[in-house]
């Protein structure tokens, strides 16, 4: 699985920590996941790569993060 990737999707997933840039907080810590997008995921695919932001349905916090 491409960790860079959505697993719903399958687009880039904007996740710092997969990129390689620890250094940085991923945008995805300070957002509110929505449960429903995590029910579509298959237990395979759990834990294993992070959604992106649109799927997540947490886009504000995603540009919010951008602009810090």
């Amino acid at each position: 699985m491409d960790t860079q990737r959505c697993p719903l999707c399958g687009k880039a997933n904007r996740c710092s920590i997969a990129a390689g840039r620890s250094d940085e907080p991923c945008w995805c810590f300070g957002a509110q996941i929505d449960p429903a997008a995590l029910e579509r995921l298959t237990p395979e695919q759990r834990d294993m790569a992070c959604l992106c932001p649109a799927c997540a349905g947490a886009v504000d916090a995603a540009q919010r993060a951008e602009r810090d």
